[in-house]
């Protein structure tokens, strides 16, 4: 009787072991789950899809993934799909732990390409390399190399960029001009106003045009301006001329 107590007590201790091994094995499960699922949840990756590379983020699961959307505009246009340059090949899918890690990579992609396009001197690929750049000042997850290689991009974009206003500046001051030579030479109640204004236009578009191939036009000096009336309307006064002293005339020969 007294071993028949013995074996039940022992056969109940080991049924509750077994039964807290089970919760302790369980709560181990789920604790690695949640873990797995947070880091899941902080990775973001660069996924090549059709030409395009696109930004995504984990799920927080242990395992899946999808496209980055966020509520704020900005920050959606900084991490919308990047259109691959044509002729150039996609790079391979990348993951990253952080944000930083990913914008940093973002940045050395698109700095690339910006300057490849920016000295191309093709009008199409100079606004695609000057739209990269623009993107890649909105990153903000960039190193202090990659700001100051930034620093160095926008000054070089920069000289283009102007280039290309001028161009389009000149060939509307052109444009003005014409048309303002057009209407000083008609019976137009405006065409006294059109001749002065183009006198003053005309300067302009040679400067400019002579900017843009490398001539550089010396300035007319202005004139001296003229000397200021005198107070109450009266004429300046000028200095009379200096007068010589009389010469005297050589005394005849022979005396």
């Amino acid at each position: 009787m007294a071993d028949e107590t013995v074996r039940a007590r022992s056969s109940g201790g080991g049924g509750a072991r077994a039964l807290l091994a089970w919760v302790v094995i369980l709560g181990l499960l789920g604790l690695v789950t949640w873990l797995v699922s947070e880091r899941n949840a902080r990775t973001w990756y660069l996924v090549p899809d059709e030409g395009r590379l696109v930004v995504m983020r984990g799920m927080k699961l242990p395992v899946g993934r999808q496209p980055f959307r966020t509520e704020d505009p900005a920050l959606a246009q900084v991490y919308e799909p990047i259109v691959v340059p044509p002729g150039v090949a996609a790079p391979s899918e990348q993951a990253f732990e952080d944000r930083s890690g990913l914008d940093q990579a973002i940045y050395d992609l698109v700095a690339r390409w910006a300057r490849d396009d920016i000295g191309s001197g093709d009008p199409a690929r100079l606004e695609r390399g000057l739209r990269l750049v623009d993107r890649a000042e909105r990153l903000p997850g960039l190193s202090g190399t990659q700001e100051r290689d930034l620093h160095e991009l926008r000054a070089e974009s920069a000289y283009h960029e102007a280039k290309r206003l001028l161009e389009r500046a000149t060939a509307e001051l052109k444009d003005a001009a014409d048309k303002l030579r057009a209407a000083s030479a008609s019976r137009s109640t405006h065409a006294d106003e059109a001749r002065l204004l183009l006198r003053e236009v005309e300067p302009a578009v040679d400067a400019a045009t002579a900017a843009l191939r490398g001539v550089r036009i010396q300035p007319t000096p202005p004139p001296s301006p003229a000397p200021a009336p005198a107070a109450g309307g009266e004429k300046p006064r000028t200095q009379p001329p200096q007068q010589l002293p009389p010469v005297e005339a050589a005394p005849p020969a022979g005396r």
